[in-house]
């Protein structure tokens, strides 16, 4: 093993496996739940390989040279990534929407200049998020990763080189320590940030940048030879037991790249480094930049084109890519890295030609994003107008679906998805007394507060204020049921700033109780119960926690002795409460479903949803009956029909996502919330 050049074809073969890995789980193979840590063994290959490269150009001529080095990196990566993009947006012209073709020319813009993991931690809540799941370049987040390390590792480590090799395997060593650490933190308090942001992720290049530190030393050539089946059963073996629920990467990532490090350790001459060295493997490792590429646009367009599930046919999707993996690293891959030229083309050349690649993606796909249908998004007041002109007006109460084309309304379907700008209830942390919380102006109010579903149903009590001459505060935090004394977590870590937030909200209110004619509360209840959900958003489960002291037991147990205790608390204050059940929850957002599909086929059975929400509705009857200052609303019985719980009704979209409802969804509840909150003020 003289240097770091010689090619290992058994690392090719590792590649091979975890593109393999990665397929499989993105094909949805059962048994590889945990085929998304093919991306960690890759990152361990790349700071080893890079870091090698690096080090045998500064041993043979004692300095890095940037401008080579980028080059090289340039034509590996560049033309076959523009080529897969360029594909991409073409194919979907004849698949995606225009609010779709829009998000995968923003996310190209960004995959092309190296910042797709800043792009898809923006606009999700996690690698798991099913948001991704419909992103056809969301794999190009592992690629930004690694370009950010090729741009700033190589200035790092020529600077690093000038105090010696021992000081800069001892800095190299630390900022990998500081990094997982780092790494291990964020995996507990937000699993995105953990999974997308380099200075999480860069220990995990540094264990390969480490070995390549270390490959002369004889230490590491003594392995016994069965450690590289270590390895190899370390990586296998966090592929077939970790899943979406694990806590990744933080320390769970060790597992992966401890083993993925053990296999290229091991010598070249043991059984399982020659099995990688075969040349079915071998083959495999070589395409797997361009399968990488290709496998999942193709998973993504075939299953937004078809709105169905099949494992055995995505299966079969993605293995059709590999022949065109081939096709494009023997075209494109292998012409760009090693040109058939004379000489090999100059740095300043390449460098400049590959900007100019990236900045007519860029530019193309700026031009090329379709302008939204809907000119802006509604702010407070256009929602406030919106229900109040509906109070004289007539809106649908049978549950029968009328045969509406919806893919003839684009537009429709494009204003139904907009988040209206409600103040208040964008994760502000807001009181209900703020001057901004204020929607319907009064002496005396309706305070309307909850999770991210009271915001959803605000304009519903708009309506009823505005019917009953009262005036209307809402308040909403996502993910937090406005409930005393509970503990809500979310990916089992404690929500600290729900608990203080609802203590605050209950103090807001008992102080100006004087000018508080009830109060309503509604939330996302079943979401908080353990169990399966039906909404397809959930990254990671979220649970209740009851306060010490407590007898209550379960989930159940806490959100019905919770709702009393806040029935008591205002009751003391003579304030009646309206707890709002929560509304059916859906499979798929009515938008995309409804473009391609039948009403129907977009629905959730109504017997299945009763049972997701049984407890839930349970808990919240059982309050109502023990108080009689507790008043409930359920709106099942608007929202569903005798057997199915519809996108849409009538002319109306229902719901804007999987869950939470558009304004004129809400104003299919107007005659309930109107006839409970006209009850409970006069009184």
């Amino acid at each position: 093993m003289g240097g770091t050049r010689a090619y290992r074809p058994d690392i090719d073969g590792l590649r091979a496996l975890a593109v393999l890995l990665v397929v499989a789980y993105h094909a949805g193979l059962p048994g590889i739940r945990g085929g998304y840590i093919g991306v960690d063994v890759f990152f361990v290959i790349s700071g080893f390989l890079i870091t090698g490269l690096l080090l045998d150009e500064h041993r043979a001529s004692g300095r890095i040279d940037l401008r080579h080095f980028w080059s090289r990196r340039i034509r590996r990566i560049v033309p076959a990534l523009v080529l897969a993009i360029v594909t991409t947006i073409a194919v979907s012209r004849f698949v995606l929407l225009s609010w779709e073709e829009r998000d995968l020319l923003e996310s190209a813009r960004a995959a092309v200049a190296s910042f797709a993991n800043f792009h898809f931690h923006g606009m999700s809540g996690g690698y798991f998020s099913p948001t991704l799941e419909a992103q056809p370049l969301s794999h190009t987040w592992s690629l930004g990763i690694e370009e950010q390390f090729y741009l700033v590792w190589p200035i790092a480590l020529m600077g690093l080189l000038r105090f010696g090799r021992r000081t800069t395997a001892v800095a190299t060593s630390t900022f990998l320590m500081l990094s997982l650490i780092a790494s291990s933190f964020a995996v507990a308090s937000n699993l995105a940030d953990a999974f997308y942001l380099p200075w999480f992720r860069l220990w995990e290049l540094l264990i390969g940048a480490l070995l390549a530190m270390g490959l002369r030393s004889t230490r590491i050539f003594t392995l016994p030879r069965w450690m590289a089946f270590v390895g190899g059963g370390a990586i296998i073996a966090s592929a077939v037991l970790y899943d979406s629920t694990t806590r990744f990467p933080g320390l769970s990532a060790l597992l992966p790249t401890l083993g993925t490090a053990l296999v290229i350790a091991s010598p070249t001459t043991n059984g399982l480094n020659r099995v990688l060295a075969t040349r079915p493997l071998r083959s495999i490792g070589l395409v797997s930049y361009s399968w990488y590429l290709l496998h999942w646009p193709a998973l993504v367009l075939v299953r937004v084109g078809t709105q169905t599930d099949n494992t055995a046919r995505d299966v079969l999707v993605a293995l059709a890519t590999l022949p065109l993996a081939a096709i494009s690293w023997a075209t494109v891959e292998r012409w760009f890295r090693t040109p058939h030229h004379a000489a090999p083309p100059r740095p300043a050349l390449t460098i400049s030609s590959g900007l100019a690649s990236i900045g007519a993606v860029l530019i193309a796909a700026t031009v090329m994003i379709p302008r939204p249908l809907l000119a802006s998004t509604p702010t407070e007041a256009e929602v406030v107008d919106l229900a109040t002109s509906s109070i004289s007006s007539t809106t649908p109460t049978s549950t029968e679906a009328e045969v509406v084309d919806w893919s003839e309304r684009p537009g429709e379907l494009e204003a139904s998805r907009v988040i209206p700008n409600l103040d208040c209830t964008m994760s502000v942390l807001a009181l209900p007394f703020d001057e901004t919380c204020e929607m319907v102006p009064g002496d005396d109010y309706v305070v309307l507060v909850g999770d991210s579903h009271a915001a959803s149903i605000a304009p519903v009590f708009a309506n009823a204020a505005r019917r009953n001459s009262i005036g209307l505060r809402v308040t909403s935090q996502p993910r937090c049921p406005v409930l005393p004394d509970v503990e809500v977590k979310i990916c089992e870590v404690s929500y600290d700033d729900c608990t203080w937030w609802v203590r605050e909200v209950l103090r807001d209110i008992v102080e100006h109780a004087d000018r508080v004619r009830a109060v309503a509360l509604t939330a996302r209840s079943a979401y908080y119960f353990p169990g399966s959900g039906l909404a397809d958003d959930k990254v990671c489960e979220a649970d209740l926690a009851s306060p010490e002291g407590t007898t209550s037991s379960g989930a159940e147990g806490i959100w019905s002795s919770a709702l009393v205790r806040l029935g008591d608390l205002l009751h003391e204050h003579g304030i009646p409460l309206v707890v709002v059940s929560d509304v059916p929850e859906l499979r798929n957002w009515p938008s995309e479903c409804l473009a391609r599909r039948s009403v129907d086929d977009c629905a959730v059975g109504r017997a299945e949803l009763e049972a997701y929400s049984e407890a839930a509705r349970r808990a919240e009857a059982t309050a109502d009956e023990e108080r009689e200052w507790i008043t409930r609303v359920d709106p099942l019985d608007v929202l569903c029909g005798p057997s199915l719980c519809l996108p849409a009704i009538g002319d109306v979209i229902v719901y804007r996502d999987d869950h939470h409802l558009t304004a004129s969804g809400s104003l299919l509840l107007a005659d309930q919330i109107d006839s409970a909150i006209s009850r409970v003020i006069t009184d």
